[in-house]
């Protein structure tokens, strides 16, 4: 880790009162946190995962998740373009012909 960036963690982590390990623990968590909320919001928007998907992937509940879509100035997705698979059936049988 560059030396400049260990100077920020001690600051953050005096400013704190905590030791240099749990601050960057706490950073690494939430920048991580932000990144995938980041993401999530993206695919939401691109319409690529839906409502219950993003929800789950960030850990809160629908409520919560359309909060953070209002936040964001996100619409809700009706109906997103998320590829659904059809269930299989078994394939039609030609009747055979007889001779």
């Amino acid at each position: 880790m560059p030396e400049s960036l260990l100077r920020k963690v001690d600051l953050y982590s005096e400013l704190n009162l905590e030791d240099r390990a749990t601050a960057i623990r706490q950073l690494v968590a939430e920048g991580l946190r932000v990144k995938l909320e980041k993401t999530v919001l993206e695919r939401y928007r691109e319409r690529s995962m839906t409502l219950r998907q993003a929800a789950d992937l960030l850990g809160i509940t629908y409520p919560e998740m359309d909060e953070l879509l209002r936040r964001n100035q996100i619409p809700l997705v009706e109906e997103p373009r998320v590829a659904y698979r059809r269930p299989l059936r078994p394939p039609r049988r030609r009747p055979r012909r007889r001779s």
